[in-house]
């Protein structure tokens, strides 16, 4: 075997090189990540340049994929294969480069679990997918999926919605445009009139989910930027659990979205704060235009740039007219992906003005009868971070606040700068709460490393090895992780399993089909079920039940009604003379048949189902 030299085995890893000023101390956990590695045999990272049967597999790979995309129904497997194909000619061509330069890397302890870490987000948000279809639980679905089919329908890029910013109307009809032409070579669509919705809202899915795995990964690079590998492979896992954040991968909306850019501001940032080079800059202020272009009250995320510019030390830090270009960079990428806002100003301002006055003045409901600073924090600590790892963010952000490094100082301000802004409006809603979540996932598990490392410190025989001081640490993030967020992974657990049930109105549906007899004269409410309009008379309509009395259902010679509480919960509350209605219903009328909603069992409102009498 060929011997190597100490310097030929030596790799610098400028990204986790922080310095005294920055960072601090560095952990036992984080010093092992940048010893020397050991020497590898062959040629090449794992000897693959030597070895003549892997490029055959890459050609199988290939083909494969190219046998899928003809043979299978779905493009998603010649997409994974491909996806495979990809990362192998990657591997490929890393491993000449490794022969070229002499450079040698073993695997890591650190990329095994990154890797881990992200195969348990994938897995966390790629399943159940396909929740509820053709039916949606949240209300903010079908505005940016018929908005995608609408553009691709009518070539009018003009969204004529601007309570929110465009970009993910534009992302949407991109993958609209994807499956409409992947559909058509499989033979489910024949022309842009009369699209079934349900697998565009099932791209749009896909696209959330692997956007919401995208920012653990990118959650990942920010900790290893301003704490190191530990602590940036602490916060992917601690993110890749939060219920809030795999729920809203499951959505076709702005939310996941937002996060994903904001994150990926924030890395830049980082980057501001640590090199000063005028490429950060830049590519902050465009990443900040994204953001803001995805949600506007996220534009707050332009304080943490000029913030990374103060902290930088001196010597190193970029000049005023790098920043103001990286502002005004983020202004005009704003307008790039947003371009209707001066094409449409009075469109855009009017709806803009009606967005300002829904969250300052007129409220929404039962989201603004509570102060919104209390709501967000309850928020945290039922659906965010959940119980005791509540205590843990809190704790990060405190730890932060004492330790008062520049790092933490760059860390801690979004969540505290954002929750101040959010907490000014009169209308709070939880999804609001999702950009913070992976900079209080980095602050908490700083607090874990940190802690993982005192604690080590301390440890009887802490004269041992530096490697087995390394697992101690190791076992002590895992042990702390396991008991702070225990809660966290059951709830995303138990949210797919939620989602994997049948909905009430898909068992509705079945149920009425099986039990109904055709022609059959049905009266339907909004967020009941879809019936088959050649089977069942009425059935393309969906009018409140409790509009009319008992009587009229009678005269006008409907056989059954079909309530839901998507529509009744909300006109009894509002309007007496429906509620009497909906009461006459149930006293004159026969209940056939209830799918009670279930926060538990099964997704979608409760079904009943009255037979006229």
């Amino acid at each position: 075997m060929k011997e190597f030299s100490q310097q030929e085995l030596t790799i610098k890893d400028r990204s986790s090189s922080i310095s005294q000023e920055q960072a601090g101390p560095v952990s036992q956990l984080e010093q092992d990540s940048l010893r020397p590695e050991p020497p590898t045999s062959g040629a090449g990272w794992l000897g693959l340049t030597r070895t003549a049967y892997f490029d055959w597999a890459l050609g199988l790979l290939g083909a494969l994929a190219y046998l899928a995309w003809l043979a299978l129904p779905s493009r998603i497997p010649a997409l994974a294969l491909l996806a495979g194909l990809g990362g192998g000619i990657a591997l490929r061509w890393y491993a000449g480069y490794t022969v070229r330069t002499g450079a040698r890397l073993a695997i890591r302890a650190e990329y095994l679990g990154l890797a881990l870490v992200m195969l348990l987000a994938g897995a966390l948000r790629f399943t159940a997918l396909h929740q509820s279809l053709p039916y949606f639980d949240n209300p903010d679905e079908p505005t940016m999926t018929n908005t995608g089919i609408r553009m691709l329908q009518t070539g009018d890029l003009n969204p004529h919605f601007f309570r929110w910013p465009s970009l993910p109307f534009y992302l949407q009809f991109a993958a609209t445009a994807f499956q409409f032409v992947s559909g058509v070579g499989q033979g489910r669509y024949t022309d842009l009139q009369n699209l079934p919705t349900e697998n565009f809202f099932l791209t749009g899915r896909y696209v959330s989910a692997l956007l919401g795995t995208a920012t653990v990964f990118l959650t990942y690079l920010l900790g290893r930027t301003l704490y190191g590998p530990a602590v940036g492979l602490a916060s992917g896992l601690i993110l890749a659990v939060l219920p809030l954040h795999t729920e809203h991968s499951h959505y076709v909306t702005p939310d996941i979205i937002v996060t994903f850019f904001t994150v990926l501001t924030l890395l830049f940032a980082a980057q501001i704060f640590r090199t000063g080079e005028r490429k950060w800059y830049l590519w902050a202020g465009v990443a900040a235009g994204c953001t803001i272009g995805s949600k506007y009250n996220v534009g707050i995320v332009l304080a943490v740039i000029v913030l990374a510019h103060l902290l930088a030390p001196a010597q190193r830090r970029g000049k005023i007219t790098w920043l103001l270009g990286s502002i005004g960079l983020a202004v005009l990428v704003f307008i790039m992906t947003t371009p209707f806002a001066i094409l449409d100003l009075p469109g855009f301002l009017n709806e803009l003005a009606f967005q300002v006055r829904h969250y300052t003045i007129l409220g929404h409901g039962s989201a603004s009868e509570t102060p919104s600073w209390s709501a967000y924090l309850l928020d945290f600590w039922n659906i965010g971070f959940v119980f005791q790892a509540s205590l843990a963010a809190l704790g990060g952000v405190l730890f932060a606040l004492v330790r008062q490094r520049k790092a933490d100082w760059l860390t801690v301000a979004f969540p505290l700068l954002a929750y101040f802004f959010f907490s000014m409006a009169k209308v709070h809603f939880a999804r609001n709460l999702m950009p913070l979540l992976p900079s209080l996932a980095i602050l908490s598990a700083a607090l874990l490393v940190s802690l993982a490392g005192w604690l080590v410190a301390r440890w009887p025989g802490r004269t041992a090895q530096a490697r087995s001081l390394v697992k101690r640490q190791t076992a002590l993030v895992l042990i702390l992780f396991a008991v702070l967020f225990f809660y966290c992974g059951l709830h995303s657990v138990l949210t797919n399993r939620y989602f994997l049930q049948p909905d009430t109105r898909q068992l509705a549906a079945q149920w009425i089909i099986a039990q109904v007899p055709a022609g059959s004269k049905i009266r339907l409410e909004q967020g009941g079920p879809i019936l088959p309009v050649e089977r069942y008379k009425n059935a393309n309509e969906q009018r409140p039940i409790g509009g009319r009395p008992p009587e009229w259902y009678r005269q006008q010679g409907f056989n059954y009604l079909v309530a839901s509480s998507n529509q009744y919960d909300e006109l009894s509350r509002n309007d007496p003379a429906a509620a009497a209605n909906y009461r006459l219903v149930a006293e004159q009328f026969t209940l056939l048949k209830e799918f009670k909603e279930s926060s538990k069992e099964y997704p979608g409102p409760t079904i009943r189902i009255y037979q006229v009498k």
